[in-house]
């Protein structure tokens, strides 16, 4: 399991493929120990902490102000460093760059979906890594975006108490050595 913070990718200066092999190498660890899940959690807007991306952007923006853009052109008119990022990216991610852009010809980065970006290269990654015997687990990445749910106003005393109970259930199962189990109230409307 993993919670990556983007202020701590950019203190790191962690580049994407960095954040990829991190969490592939994780993956992989648990996977020869029988795990083939886990969860990963990461913030919105961890793109623009990523130090690399934020160069390639800055230069897209730059360099290709217009709106029909092809990736050819892309690769010619990039430098190349951010042509090695802009290859590295997965072709979904690839085509948003070119074709999002907001009035002003910017690469609208807030609508790049993080989690579906990293999903793709750390799936390219344990690829990689099954085809060279290293890895024989599956990866099956699932996507859940809390935004306004986990903000969206204060818990009832039954909410509180619920969540207490599954805490404290789930803290007792973590003291005694105890993973991959699931903590659980039943009975929610007995007395």
């Amino acid at each position: 399991n993993a919670c990556l913070l983007g202020e701590e990718v950019a203190k790191e200066k962690k580049s994407l493929k960095d954040l990829t092999v991190d969490l592939a190498d994780m993956i992989e660890q648990r996977s020869a120990a029988g795990k083939d899940y886990g969860v990963i959690i990461l913030p919105e807007g961890l793109i623009e902490f990523i130090p690399e991306f934020n160069a390639l952007i800055s230069e897209l923006n730059d360099k290709l102000a217009d709106a029909q853009v092809t990736e050819a052109a892309v690769l010619a008119a990039l430098s190349p460093e951010n042509a090695s990022v802009f290859k590295y990216l997965p072709d979904f991610i690839r085509a948003q760059l070119l074709l999002d852009r907001d009035p002003h010809g910017n690469v609208q980065v807030a609508k790049i979906e993080t989690e579906k970006l990293l999903a793709a290269t750390v799936a390219a990654e344990l690829e990689k890594r099954r085809a060279a015997g290293s890895y024989k687990g599956s990866f099956k990445a699932q996507f859940h975006a809390y935004g306004y749910e986990g903000r969206a106003g204060l818990p009832t005393v039954f909410d509180a108490a619920y969540c207490y109970a599954l805490g404290a259930t789930a803290s007792m199962l973590l003291a005694a050595g105890l993973t991959g189990y699931l903590a659980s109230v039943k009975n929610l409307l007995a007395p």
